[in-house]
């Protein structure tokens, strides 16, 4: 049995993994773990990308291999109506990668941990904060309540972000778009 294994390191952009996972062509392996991260990791994780800082690989398995042959599923927040077979699966980095696709790519709020209490979080870049050397990037990244409104410890609204106009005016990017052309366009214009 001649057994030829190649290895490479390539680098792909981010936006054309995100939409693999998202059209199901790169999936999970069903022995991998769920996903598990909170806000307090994604906000990282996303102040480290917007930073260009490295975050670490992600290791795929190319599929249709002989002998080699693991069932597929989709990472968080991925709905496909046909089941597809996949190009490639994850193997390491799965955490980082859905965090990155619910966040960024998803246009929904992702379902994650906020003060140890279960919560839907939508992700902002504040961009004052962001282009202040007074500032942290990870204080730059902020995430809201499900509803978009900002609340106090006594639950009194101190800001909102329930429409484009309001994020327009706090100078509150809403991170869903950086992928989404059309939908940034139009926040552009606003």
């Amino acid at each position: 049995m001649n057994m030829l294994t190649t290895f490479s390191s390539d680098k792909e952009p981010l936006h054309d993994i995100l939409r693999s996972v998202s059209n199901g062509k790169t999936q999970l392996p069903d022995f991998q773990r769920g996903w598990v991260w909170d806000d307090e990791h994604i906000r990282s994780l996303l102040a480290s990308v917007s930073l260009s800082y490295p975050i670490g690989a992600i290791m795929t398995l190319q599929t249709g291999g002989e002998g080699v042959h693991f069932h597929p599923r989709t990472i968080e927040g991925v709905i496909l109506s046909n089941s597809i077979e996949p190009d490639r699966l994850i193997m390491d980095g799965q955490q980082r990668l859905t965090s990155l696709y619910l966040s960024l790519f998803s246009n929904t709020p992702v379902a994650t941990t906020f003060n140890n209490n279960k919560s839907n979080r939508w992700y902002y870049l504040d961009i004052d904060k962001a282009l202040s050397p007074e500032y942290d990037r990870e204080d730059a990244i902020l995430s809201v309540a499900e509803d978009r409104i900002v609340r106090n410890f006594r639950g009194e609204s101190v800001a909102d972000y329930t429409t484009m106009e309001k994020e327009c005016a706090a100078e509150m990017f809403p991170l869903p778009l950086v992928f989404n052309i059309s939908k940034l366009t139009a926040w552009q214009m606003e």
